[in-house]
Parts: C-alpha cells; structure tokens; sequence
C-alpha cells in the first residue's frame, strides 16, 4: 500500500471520527433541552413538522433525507442528518481508496440502494399502519365531538387514546394546535409531510368547517367508509398479483447474483474489462441500466399494494 493511500485512509478515518463524536454530541444535546423543555411550564418540544425552518434544511439532500427519516419515525434533526450524510460520505470514499474502483463503485451503490430502499420500506409500512389505525381514530374524533367538543379537542383526545404510530402524528398535530397554529394547516404539513391523503382531505374539511361552518361528522364518516374499502381493495390486489411480484423481484436480483458469481469464479474477467476504454464504458453502462430497472421493478411492485 502506497504512502497516498495510507494519508488517504488516516484521513477517512479521522473525519469520520470526528462525524461520530459530532453526532454522539448533537443526540446528547437534544436529550437535554428535550428535558430542559418538559421541565418549563407551557413550552413544548419542537416536531419534526417545524424542523423545517432550521438552516441544514437550506443544504442540497438534506431536506429530502430528513423528510424521508422522519416518515420511517425517526425523530433526528437535521444537524444530526448533516453528521450522519457526513459520515456515510467518508465511509464510501474510504471503500473506495481501499477496494478500488472495479469493487469500490458497486459496493457504493449498492450499500446507497440498500440504506434507501431500507428507509424507503420502513416508511412504507409506518404509513400503512397509520392508515390502518385512522378509521379508529376519526370514529373516536365522531364521539368525542358527538359530546359537545370542538374539532382541535376531538383532536387532542382522541389523539391520547390511540397508538403507535398515529398516537405520536397527531400528538405532535395538538401540540401545534395548542400553540395557536390553524387545525387545517397543521393537518395539510401533516399530510404532505407523512403522503397521506385522508389526513388532507380531513385538512379541507377542517378549512371548509372554519370558514362556513356545518357539521363534521358526515364528512368523518364517508371519510371511514373510503378508507376501509380502499385497504380491502388494495389487500384484494396484492393477493392477486402475488406471482407477479415474485417474478419482479427475481428480474431484479438475477443481475447482480449473476455478476457477482462471475466476479468470483473469474475476477480478471472484470479486471481486463476495467483496463479497457471500451469494456469500463460498458461496465460503467450495465451497472448504470442494472440500478434503473431495479428501481422501476421496485416502483412497480410497491405501486400495486399501494391503499392511497
């Protein structure tokens, strides 16, 4: 190993260090004026909905990261999003030094489709269990307004007796209610910030409500009644297209299965390869075409069990 690189990976591994011991910072930071905010009567602890004002979200990814994170329930800000980007930024560049380019590219990729299509399923089903819980939920809204209440208190309560993950949603949902932010705004960020579009057309009601007035309860109800006949739909087609899927997912993984066998049975297959102008064009080309199609059988896959 040459001198360079030795510098090159001291490096790495320094900066990478230093992101850690940044991040281990920033999360002991944000557990204390977590407990500095409980301990002050009438304040509150900042949500992930108006984490959006924060200056890391004016750095390019960052609010795309953030927004994707904080739809799986993870609840980091996004200086700590900026340490996390920082250390996998370090960590691709050190495999890279190490592994060379023939090796180091598509365990890039293939670590960076790995981390989003994790996040991205994690996300997935976070929001279908939102989904599931919300006919539940809006019936204890029904209830609770049935006794005399308000929207924002039908809100709150019944926010109180649901669980996780809509409990935490609409919990962060009263929070800001309580300190005087429209009930119809609130549940639009709520919406686009999580996809769900029951809870923007429970925004619109709210607007509608506020402004002209009426009763809510029909709306709820007709809004349960979708719900349940969507996700029946939507569970009828899955089982439907079952084969399908399989199919998709085999397409998907077939490539790189096949690559990688060559790759070890033959590794100056791909080394001659690289070492030529036109060969590293392909492989540049194959790995480009591999990662698309995965992500458009991915895209086709989740968009068939999709109940919004």
């Amino acid at each position: 190993m040459s001198i360079s690189l030795i510098v090159v990976v001291a490096v790495a591994l320094a900066f990478l260090g230093v992101a850690t011991w940044l991040f281990s910072m920033a999360r002991g930071q944000e557990r204390s004026e977590e407990v500095l905010t409980r301990l002050q009567a009438g304040t509150e602890r900042p949500t992930t909905l108006s984490a959006g004002d924060s200056p890391e979200m004016a750095i390019p990814g960052v609010r795309w990261v953030s927004r994707l994170l904080w739809r799986g329930g993870s609840e980091i800000q996004p200086r700590g999003i900026v340490l996390v980007l920082l250390g996998l930024l370090v960590f691709l560049v050190l495999v890279f030094m190490v592994a060379g380019p023939v090796v180091g590219l598509p365990i890039n990729i293939g670590t960076l489709l790995v981390i989003y299509l994790v996040l991205v399923q994690r996300a997935a089903r976070r929001r279908s269990k939102i989904i599931e819980q919300l006919p539940g939920f809006l019936e204890n809204m029904i209830r609770v307004m049935s006794a005399g209440n308000s929207l924002e208190e039908a809100l709150v309560l019944a926010a109180r007796e649901s669980d996780d993950p809509l409990r935490p949603l609409f919990v962060s949902v009263g929070r800001q209610i309580k300190l005087g932010a429209p009930v119809d705004q609130v549940l639009a960020e709520a919406g686009g910030l999580y996809n769900l579009r029951d809870v923007k057309v429970l925004s619109l009601a709210a607007s509608v409500n506020r402004r002209y007035g009426g009763s809510l309860r029909g709306v709820l109800k007709s809004l349960i009644l979708a719900i349940r006949q969507r996700g029946t739909a939507a569970r009828e087609l899955r089982a439907l297209t079952a084969e399908t899927r399989f199919s998709a997912m085999v397409l998907a993984f077939v490539p790189v299965g096949l690559t990688t066998y060559i790759y070890l049975t033959n590794p100056q297959f791909y080394d001659a390869m690289w070492h030529d102008a036109t060969g590293k064009k392909v492989l540049i080309g194959g790995v480009i075409w591999v990662v698309i199609g995965m992500i458009v059988l991915w895209r086709m896959v989740n968009s068939i069990g999709d109940d919004d």
